[in-house]
C-alpha cells in the first residue's frame, strides 16, 4: 500500500490560520454548514445536502474518509459565485441517515447516483473529491461518464498503489528501500484498520468520551480554520455510534482495505478512459525531505497522481506548496481556482 498513509482522510491536517489561505468566509457562512439543510430520500433512507449559488452548472463535493459538507466550508462559498456549488454528507456521517451493509466505493457510489437523481441535479457536473471521495469521484465517472462534465480530485487516494509505482521506484530508489517501504506501510496499513475496529467496538457500549485518549484516535482532528460553531458539530457527531461505525467501515472496506476490487480497477481505470473531460489532480506539498521512506512515499503519491491525471486527454496535475493532506483547508484558493478552472473547461 505505498502511499497509503498520504491519502487516508485521518492525517493531520497540520497547522493553519483562522479562515485559511486565501480564504475570505464570514463566519455567519461557516455557521451554514453546521446545520443541516435539504434532507433527499433516496429510497428509504435521506442524504444532506447543502447548495449555495446558481448557475448552468453545478458542481457536487465529496468529502475525505471520515469527513463529511463542513470540509468544504472555506470554499464552496467561492466557487458559489461561479456556479451552483452543493456538497453533501455521505450515509451515516454528517447529517446523513446511516446505511446497512458495507460502506464500500461502489455502495458510496450507487449512493452518490441516486441522490443526484432524487434532488434533480443538472447533469453533467463537475465533480470536486478529497482523499477517498477523491476515488469515489473518480469511480463515478467511470461508471457514469454520461453525468460527469470535469473533475478536481484533492489528494485522491489511489487503487492498486504497490503495483502502480513499483517498478518506478525500484529504478529510483532500488530494491531494498522499495521491500522496506513496501512492508512498512503494510504495517502501518494493518495497525490503522486495526485502530478503526477498536473505535468501533467501544461505540458499540454508547457514546466515546470526548477527553478520552481513544477519542483522539478515533475522530478527525480539530480544525480551527473552520471555526467554533463547525468545532462544535464534529465534537458531537464524533463521539457517536453511527459515526464511529461509518468511518470504520468506509475505510476498512475502501481501496486500501479491501484488495478484491484490483482486477475491476485495473480495467476499469486506462489512460485516457475519460477521454476529453477536463480534470485537474491537486498533491500536497508537505513533506520530510530529510526522511528517505517519507520522499519515496511523496514521489510515489506524485506518480499516481501523474496516471490519474492521464486519465483524460486534458488531465493536469499539480502540486500545491506548503499544503497538507487537506489542501482544502490550508490553501482553499488553490482548490477554488482549480474548480474554476474546470468549470470554464467544462463549458467548451
Amino acid at each position: 500500500m505505498l502511499g497509503c498513509a498520504a491519502f487516508i482522510a485521518l492525517a493531520p491536517a497540520g497547522a493553519a490560520e483562522p479562515g485559511g489561505k486565501g480564504a475570505q468566509v464570514p463566519s455567519e457562512t461557516l455557521v451554514e454548514f453546521a446545520r443541516p439543510h435539504q434532507l433527499v430520500d433516496i429510497g428509504g433512507r435521506k442524504l444532506n445536502l447543502f447548495c449555495m449559488g446558481a448557475g448552468p452548472r453545478t458542481v457536487l463535493f465529496d468529502a475525505g474518509g471520515s469527513d463529511w459538507s463542513v470540509i468544504w466550508a472555506l470554499v464552496l462559498p467561492e466557487v458559489a459565485k461561479h456556479a451552483r456549488a452543493c456538497a453533501y454528507d455521505r450515509a451515516g456521517l454528517g447529517y446523513s441517515d446511516p446505511a446497512a451493509g458495507p460502506r464500500s466505493p461502489i455502495a458510496i457510489v450507487e449512493d452518490l447516483h441516486a441522490l443526484i437523481r432524487a434532488a434533480g441535479i443538472e447533469t453533467p457536473l463537475v465533480l470536486v473529491g478529497h482523499s477517498l471521495g477523491g476515488f469515489h469521484t473518480k469511480l463515478y465517472t467511470r461508471l457514469y461518464p454520461e453525468d460527469v462534465a470535469g473533475l478536481v480530485l484533492i489528494d485522491p487516494a489511489e487503487e492498486r498503489s504497490s503495483e502502480r509505482v513499483r517498478a518506478l521506484l525500484l529504478k529510483r530508489y532500488g530494491a531494498s528501500l522499495t521491500a522496506r517501504l513496501e512492508l512498512r506501510d503494510n504495517d502501518g496499513l494493518g495497525l490503522l484498520l486495526a485502530r478503526f475496529e477498536r473505535c468501533v467496538a467501544a461505540a458499540k457500549d454508547g457514546d466515546l468520551d470526548p477527553q478520552s485518549p481513544l477519542y483522539r484516535r478515533c475522530s478527525d482532528p480539530v480544525r480551527p480554520a473552520l471555526g467554533p460553531a463547525i468545532a462544535a458539530e464534529r465534537a458531537r457527531i464524533q463521539v457517536t455510534r453511527s459515526y464511529q461505525e461509518t468511518q470504520g467501515s468506509e475505510v476498512i472496506n475502501s481501496v486500501y482495505g479491501k484488495a478484491a476490487g484490483d482486477p475491476i480497477y485495473a480495467a476499469l481505470f486506462r489512460p485516457g478512459v475519460f477521454g476529453n473531460k477536463p480534470l485537474i489532480v491537486l498533491t500536497h506539498g508537505r513533506f520530510d525531505a530529510d526522511d528517505p521512506f517519507d520522499v519515496a512515499d511523496f514521489q510515489s503519491g506524485l506518480w499516481l497522481h501523474e496516471q490519474t491525471a492521464g486519465l483524460s486527454r486534458r488531465g493536469r496535475h499539480r502540486v500545491v506548496p506548503d499544503t497538507s493532506h487537506n489542501i482544502e483547508i490550508d490553501d482553499p484558493a488553490a482548490v477554488i481556482d482549480a474548480v474554476v478552472e474546470v468549470l470554464g473547461s467544462s463549458s467548451r
